[in-house]
């Protein structure tokens, strides 16, 4: 079954780490910004925005005529010389070859050149792989590099022409700056700084399928691309396999529509587009969307409260505790409509999204789908947290075009009698759907985390 879940935006907020990687703009998600083509040789150096890896944009390289190498340069960044360095760039070759190298500088400007490291030609294949040079030593006295990338002359004599992206240059074993999807620690709260007031929620199941296949759902609560009240409020959902060592995660997005508040019918989820997640750190990563309306975008993420388990290299060790609790929820009778919880021991907080429908929003379409946000700090080792609940309205479709309101509307009390099944007792007191209250009996969605408790009540 797929159904989703929404929240709104508190004042709860943790600070990304700093990837390993050294290379501004390695994704050229700020165009070519940080990026300089060389003066010699004869070619282009353009963005592409049909393709890249893990998503476009990417940069391509033509060079022309055959006999001429055409080079990008990055921006000059610092090096210590006590270590060796890694580099990866992620290459698609369309005629001809391609080289990747890193050139070191005896100044901070690089400008007193000292040592070139090029890797062997690299010949086209259409095909996106990624190129390590790797345990690159850098010389005494180095103060800074650079990543050249060309496009050159292949062995058929075909002129180069080839794509770049993702491109990590760092200390060795430190990259590459991307984050194994497969692994429960991604579980949690993400959105945009840009767009409060909306923002996502992911429950990542590793290896609940077979070993290195795991499971993600998400939820992203928005809104319509024009503003307005609780009928503008949009939810979607997200679900699709893990595969370990995978630094992104292509799935369906899926809309649920034509269902009622706390009440059937069951929904079905549709599908409305398509998108990509990935992470470069424990805190930050992004969403890239395509709707079947024409809509697309990229949303930078970064993640709402701090992380508990989740690793950058290696493995996780996933100590026991309430942070496992954090899932995916939802009445099997009234299906197509549940909570989506993060409980995060670190800093004692709680944060719920119910994701549901107005009181008659059965023959209402995507105006009838609401979506309710609901916080506290948590006591760890309880099992129960008391909540406000919380109504977000006047955003925008990933925009910041519009000022949102944010008020309280009730509250709950959220007791989990296991680590599949809990109990949400909810008394709604404002907004529109003032009176309403119940006990909604939650069973989880999806496998039990390796970190969860046992809760005894």
């Amino acid at each position: 079954m797929k159904h989703a879940l929404a929240l709104a935006i508190g004042s709860v907020l943790a600070f990304p780490a700093a990837a390993a990687n050294l290379i501004p703009n390695p994704d050229f998600t700020s165009g070519t910004t940080g990026w300089t083509m060389s003066t010699t040789g004869t070619g282009t150096a353009t963005l592409d925005a049909s393709t890249g890896d893990p998503q476009a944009p990417s940069i391509r390289v033509v060079a022309n005529p055959a006999n001429t190498a055409v080079s990008v340069f990055s921006s000059c960044v610092p090096v210590d010389d006590s270590q060796s360095v890694d580099l990866l760039v992620n290459l698609r070759g369309n005629a001809g070859a391609a080289t990747v190298e890193v050139d070191t500088f005896g100044d901070v400007n690089c400008s007193s050149a000292l040592t070139q490291v090029v890797s062997t030609a690299v010949q086209a294949n259409q095909t996106w792989t990624t190129y390590t040079l790797p345990n690159v030593p850098l010389p005494n006295g180095a103060q800074t590099a650079m990543v050249v990338l060309t496009a050159t002359e292949g062995t058929d004599g075909s002129a180069g022409d080839a794509n770049f992206d993702h491109i990590q240059l760092g200390p060795a074993g430190t990259v590459p700056s991307f984050v194994d999807v497969n692994q429960e620690g991604l579980t949690g709260t993400w959105y945009n700084p840009q767009t409060n007031g909306q923002g996502m929620q992911f429950t990542f199941s590793p290896d609940d399928t077979t070993p290195g296949v795991g499971t993600l759902f998400g939820t992203w609560y928005t809104y319509d691309t024009t503003a307005g009240d609780e009928t503008s409020q949009r939810w979607y959902t997200i679900q699709a396999p893990l595969t370990t060592a995978a630094e992104s995660v292509d799935f369906p997005i899926y809309q649920n529509t034509g269902g009622n508040f706390d009440a059937p019918p069951a929904t079905t989820a549709v599908q409305v587009g398509t998108g990509s997640l990935a992470f470069d750190s424990c805190t930050s990563g992004t969403f890239t969307y395509a709707f079947d309306d024409g809509r697309t975008g990229t949303i930078p993420l970064s993640r709402i409260m701090p992380n508990v388990n989740c690793v950058e290299t290696g493995t996780p060790t996933i100590a026991p505790s309430d942070f496992g609790l954090s899932g995916t929820y939802y009445d099997p009778t009234t299906a197509g409509q549940g909570m989506l919880v993060e409980i995060n021991p670190e800093n004692a907080y709680s944060f719920v999204g119910w994701y549901t429908y107005a009181l008659s929003g059965q023959t209402s379409g995507a105006s009838g789908q609401r979506w309710i946000t609901a916080q506290a700090p948590y006591t760890n080792g309880s099992g129960t947290v008391d909540l406000t609940l919380y109504d977000t309205t006047g955003g925008t479709f990933d925009s910041d075009a519009t000022q949102v309101s944010t008020a309280p509307i009730g509250t709950a009390t959220l007791t989990f009698t296991s680590c599949t099944t809990a109990t949400f007792d909810y008394t709604i007191t404002d907004g529109e759907l003032a009176g309403q209250s119940d006990t909604i009996p939650l069973s989880r969605l999806g496998s039990t985390p390796a970190s969860c408790s046992s809760i005894t009540q």
